[in-house]
């Protein structure tokens, strides 16, 4: 280019920063898909949970351990080495991979005939499961600049209701005109387009990078280690990763309850149910996840850690109201009130993940989302559906004719937590200002 035609250059420059949008908004809305995927293969056994443990004679901790811990343990373990891998490797293709296996392990739930199969097999939807979040949230930090990082993640956190939209009013109907089998087959199928469409159509900015190459020691190479060497040092990563716990651990022991709840206390048809539930959880959830991202972006551009003290507030708020809807006198108020917790567990996930990413250096993003997965999955994920069966199944005492009280005495202790993820959630503001001053 001859000197002097810097307006060329200049348009050169917007159009190129233009294609980079472009591209950066295609892979945010594939990822939102493959997020929406993830969450409906994922909680799709939350609306056949009641089916099942008629047909195959399971107990609330069976159900419990099946909807939680089976899911949890292999998909919050792996998460660290296939997040060290995402570090290195070319994160489109984990992704891709990722989805195959799950999809593929959601079909077999479908084909298991006693608890030990499903159990297996719930597994396998965890193992698949365990390469998407880290893999995308780094991909989607390295699209996207800082200041649009919460809303890019906001959106992506808006995939999670519509997926469970989807579960619920998808997996309701199907089981009501079909069977709960046929619901895990269909909810498992579309993911293997999506993981081909990943596979061919989102290039990871990072380029080509052989897995042989990936997988070599490389000098100065994050590990597990030495991430957690460098997050011990900030004291509000950890207490993220304990508020995380908590809101995972009352989201989904409420989620892994909805049938038992509505059909035992409600006398609600799954068919009903599940697309009174996918509606609420769909516009609740949706808005909050979309909210709390545009407040992540809007008010952090003044105080960056404002969100996060927003956050545990909004938390706080929804515990009574969890409470209420757990003891409504009918189904449509109850539905209607699990509005409040249902916004809350998704407004949280724009503020929190960015603010992740910002605590963490550029060499352990994918890696500090792992471990905070991992933490908050094992626990929250893996102890909190564990925690109301067994507590339901306490206090029904083997009685049946108690089966819907006990449930609803343990849906409202487990309310509770959502005030404790709140204080550590204004722990992390204290510290983050502080840090700040």
């Amino acid at each position: 280019m001859a000197e002097g035609s810097a307006p060329i250059g200049g348009i050169e420059i917007s159009a190129d920063a233009a294609a980079a949008s472009r591209r950066a908004n295609y892979a945010l809305a594939v990822l939102f898909i493959v997020t929406m995927l993830n969450f409906l293969d994922r909680q799709v056994i939350s609306i056949v949970a009641e089916p099942i443990k008629r047909d195959l004679g399971l107990s609330d901790t069976q159900l419990g351990l099946m909807t939680g811990l089976s899911f949890a343990v292999f998909y919050t373990t792996l998460a660290i080495p296939l997040a060290a891998l995402a570090d290195r490797w070319n994160r489109s293709r984990i992704i891709a991979i990722a989805i195959a296996v799950w999809s593929l392990m959601t079909v077999l739930c479908g084909l298991a005939g006693n608890f030990v199969q499903l159990f297996v097999a719930r597994v396998g939807v965890g193992v698949g499961e365990a390469g998407s979040a880290p893999a995308s949230h780094s991909l989607i930090a390295d699209l996207f600049p800082a200041e649009r990082r919460a809303g890019a993640l906001g959106i992506m956190g808006a995939a999670v209701p519509v997926g469970a939209f989807i579960a619920y009013a998808g997996g309701g109907y199907i089981t009501e005109i079909f069977s709960w089998r046929a619901a895990f087959m269909l909810a498992g199928l579309p993911g293997i387009l999506i993981a081909l469409v990943i596979w061919f159509t989102v290039p990871d900015p990072r380029g080509k990078v052989s897995l042989a190459k990936a997988f070599q020691p490389a000098v100065g190479e994050t590990t597990l280690r030495t991430a957690l060497l460098e997050l011990s040092r900030k004291p509000a990563y950890w207490h993220l990763v304990a508020a995380g716990v908590l809101v995972q651990f009352v989201s989904y022991g409420l989620a892994s309850f909805y049938g038992g709840l509505f059909v035992r206390v409600h006398g609600m048809n799954y068919g009903e149910l599940g697309w009174k539930l996918g509606v609420m959880v769909g516009l609740t959830g949706g808005f909050g996840a979309w909210f709390g991202g545009k407040v992540g972006d809007m008010i952090g551009k003044r105080d960056p850690v404002l969100p996060l003290l927003v956050s545990g507030l909004v938390l706080m708020i929804a515990a009574p109201g969890m409470i209420a809807a757990i003891y409504a006198g009918n189904a449509n108020l109850a539905i209607a009130l699990l509005g409040f917790p249902t916004f809350a567990a998704t407004f949280y996930f724009g503020p929190s993940f960015a603010a992740v990413q910002a605590l963490a250096s550029d060499r352990t993003r994918a890696m500090a989302v792992a471990i905070y997965l991992m933490v908050a999955g094992l626990i929250g994920l893996g102890i909190g559906p564990v925690f109301v069966g067994g507590l339901s199944d306490y206090f029904a005492g083997g009685n049946p004719d108690l089966e819907a009280s006990a449930l609803q005495q343990a849906l409202m202790i487990l309310a509770l937590f959502n005030l404790w993820a709140g204080f550590h959630y204004w722990r992390v503001w204290v510290w983050m200002k502080q840090k700040r001053a």
